[in-house]
């Protein structure tokens, strides 16, 4: 009896449990619809719109110019970096032939790009053959004043100053043809030093923005001569061509003098001894 008591209190309880799940269950599909309802009345509600024509002539007035603007700067930038480019191509037009400034700015120095200054192994040029072509730049934010003209000249180690162009103010370039010089002021070999300077000549002071004397640059001159046979009486090229006969004659008294008197000595010294 007792266990049939336990089942039927057992089945009632699974039945209230069944009971309740429903219940809530119920309820959870309840609010849900409610939910989902509102959701749908509120997306039916009509939401206003705004016209966008007025509010954006002021913008596309303003794009317009703006643009405009930037195509003036891109016009002037481009103005200005041609500009840019012509004074970088040849740092020294573009300037006043003269001008004075305040000690703060340094003076302009030249930028030597052709030959190539080597104190080590000087460029190396043949006299009456080769021809020497000099190019420099200088920087044009320095160089405040164009030269009038500009003078290279080429010192040699006796102080000789040989001038090898003198070219316009805003040459960037000079050529000196050494294989065609005159005969009466022939070059040396040695070590030669390269002067560049505008007309105030190569002791010019530093003054601030003027193209101060240039003497960095030294170059070598070499030269080559035609081989000539030694004629004096110190080169004799068959004076020893028969030295091994004479050898042999000289000699061979003395091997035959040397032999006799050693033998001469070895019978004494037996004789002696016995």
């Amino acid at each position: 009896m007792k266990i049939y008591a336990s089942l039927s209190l057992l089945l009632l309880a699974l039945i209230l449990v069944n009971a309740e799940q429903s219940i809530y269950i119920k309820r959870a599909d309840e609010i849900a619809a409610q939910t989902s309802s509102g959701a749908v009345a509120g997306q039916q509600q009509p939401t206003p719109t705004a016209t966008m024509t007025a509010p954006m002539t002021a913008p596309n007035t303003a794009m317009g110019t703006a643009a405009t603007g930037a195509a003036v700067s891109m016009s002037n930038s481009t103005q200005v970096n041609a500009t840019q480019s012509v004074n970088d191509a040849n740092p020294f037009v573009g300037k006043p032939t003269s001008a004075s400034f305040s000690n703060d700015i340094p003076p302009a120095y030249l930028t030597w790009k052709k030959p190539i200054p080597n104190q080590t192994f000087p460029p190396l040029y043949k006299i009456g053959v080769s021809n020497i072509t000099f190019e420099w730049t200088v920087d044009p934010n320095a160089l405040k004043v164009q030269p009038a003209n500009l003078t290279v000249a080429l010192a040699n180690p006796q102080k000789q100053t040989y001038t090898a162009a003198i070219v316009p103010g805003t040459a960037t370039s000079a050529h000196w043809d050494i294989a065609h010089l005159p005969a009466s002021s022939p070059l040396m070999v040695g070590y030669y030093t390269v002067w560049v300077y505008d007309q105030r000549g190569p002791k010019a002071f530093p003054s601030p923005g003027w193209l101060m004397p240039d003497s960095r640059l030294v170059v070598a001159m070499y030269s080559t001569e035609a081989y000539v046979g030694r004629t004096d009486s110190m080169f004799c090229p068959t004076c020893y061509l028969g030295v091994g006969r004479s050898f042999h004659e000289s000699m061979m008294p003395l091997l035959i003098t040397f032999g006799i008197s050693i033998s001469t000595s070895i019978i004494i010294l037996s004789s002696l001894l016995a």
